[in-house]
């Protein structure tokens, strides 16, 4: 029976194509759309939230209530300790200062560039995080001399400088004096949005000998490693939020911690008790909350149109369907006469609307497709401000298949509810019921 139901659908449906090419097109169009809408948005998001991991350092970072101090090294060590025991193995533990306040510039020939934010970074402890920078020239290289710095492509093609080009770096250090040094260009990187294009990655050993350490550690005949923030990066994906859960409860067993809390400005609003030395797992969303808002703004937006797309297919393939059973009555009404049950005839036609479905859907995820490579195929990163969601200039759509199959299980049950609606009296008209209908 099952078999017959589907021969006679294939051939109803290409025999009245004229008929359901409507109800093709509809199910096509909106599933094209749809899928188009939610891979570009979500490429979007992963590109957005792979420019904070890289401007963050990682996933999550662990501060100290005084995270400005040099004093506190050994309490950090402790904790990168205890982290390289609790995440992952494969997880990168790291350590950044970054200078944010006084004037930061580079110079090359008489050329200068002011600079938002200058970070101290061990190459050798970020690589697979530095991996996913898209460099125009070079990359990350380990030198004897730790004199490399990381610059963005607009910040290169101001100064003129490519990679093997010696920059000056003037900034403030640490006790308020000008101070400058030569270092080297070993990495150009694509990036003209708020997190990536003033921003400079340098050796952390040369960002100590400009950030005026030296003195004090020939002062005192011992290190000086100024650390602002632990940075953990998962190569493998973000954790979940259970993750950082887990992450938290293991560090609360060593060390006085703070609550795990996704607004930052909690943390920054604590007052710590005299004495107290207390640390917080800040995930990385918590630094951004402008940018969390506009994440859910665009995640709202695709919202709306997907419902609507939804509503568009059920309704319109529902509706426009009955109206062709209602022209079918004389088949139906032959059926009918000639022993076929209604349950019977309900899944003649719910196998039509089925395969119409299928074979719509089908159509309407290759065109997506299509229509995804042909938009990330443009460079956009002339668009200003727009490279926050852009990897290397241009849309990475990102198809995540379990949203696809929540989405495309919604539009079937939907649209077959309808359907079973729809059919649910129409297929219980009696044979002279049924063929009265067209006299």
């Amino acid at each position: 029976m099952k078999s017959l139901n589907l021969n006679f659908a294939i051939k109803s449906l290409f025999g009245r194509a004229k008929q359901y090419s409507s109800l093709f097109s509809v199910c096509a169009v909106g599933v094209c759309v749809m899928l188009s809408v939610l891979m570009i948005t979500d490429g979007m998001l992963v590109s957005m939230t792979g420019k904070m991991r890289q401007y963050y350092g990682g996933d999550f970072m662990i501060l100290h209530d005084s995270q400005n101090s040099l004093e506190i090294l050994e309490e950090y060590n402790d904790i990168i300790a205890a982290l390289r025991e609790i995440v992952p193995a494969g997880t990168e533990v790291s350590y950044r200062y970054k200078k944010d306040s006084g004037d930061k510039s580079l110079f090359f020939e008489g050329v200068s560039v002011k600079q938002r934010s200058i970070q101290g970074v061990d190459f050798s402890l970020e690589k697979k995080l530095f991996e996913k920078f898209t460099f125009v020239e070079g990359g990350i290289e380990d030198r004897a001399s730790h004199d490399a710095i990381l610059i963005s492509q607009p910040v290169a093609e101001k100064l003129g400088v490519h990679v093997g080009d010696s920059v000056v770096l003037l900034m403030e250090t640490i006790d308020g004096l000008k101070n400058t040094e030569t270092l080297v260009v070993t990495g150009v990187f694509q990036d003209s949005s708020v997190f990536g294009m003033y921003t400079s990655y340098l050796d952390y050993k040369a960002f100590k000998r400009v950030f005026g350490i030296i003195p004090f550690e020939e002062m005192i005949g011992a290190p000086i490693n100024p650390i602002d923030k632990v940075c953990v990066y998962y190569p493998d994906g973000t954790p979940s939020k259970r993750e950082l859960a887990r992450v938290q409860s293991e560090l609360e067993k060593r060390f006085t911690m703070f609550p795990l809390s996704f607004d930052k400005d909690a943390w920054h609003n604590y007052k710590p008790a005299e004495g107290e030395s207390i640390f917080a797992l800040v995930p990385l969303s918590a630094n951004v909350s402008e940018l969390k808002k506009l994440s859910m703004a665009l995640r709202a937006i695709v919202v709306m149109i997907v419902v609507m797309l939804v509503l568009i297919i059920s309704v319109g393939i529902s509706s426009t369907f009955r109206v062709i059973i209602l022209k079918r009555a004389v088949e139906s009404g032959t059926f009918r006469a000639l022993g076929m049950k209604p349950s019977g005839l309900m899944a003649l036609y719910f196998t039509e609307i089925l395969l119409l479905l299928v074979s719509g859907t089908l159509l309407g995820f290759a065109a997506s497709l299509v229509v995804v490579k042909i938009a990330s195929a443009y460079n956009l990163s002339f668009v200003s401000g727009f490279d926050l969601f852009l990897t290397g200039g241009h849309l990475a759509p990102y198809l995540n298949v379990g949203e696809t199959l929540v989405l495309l299980s919604v539009i079937f049950v939907t649209t077959l509810g309808a359907v079973l609606f729809t059919l649910r009296k129409l297929v219980h008209v009696s044979p002279v019921g049924a063929l009265a209908t067209v006299t």
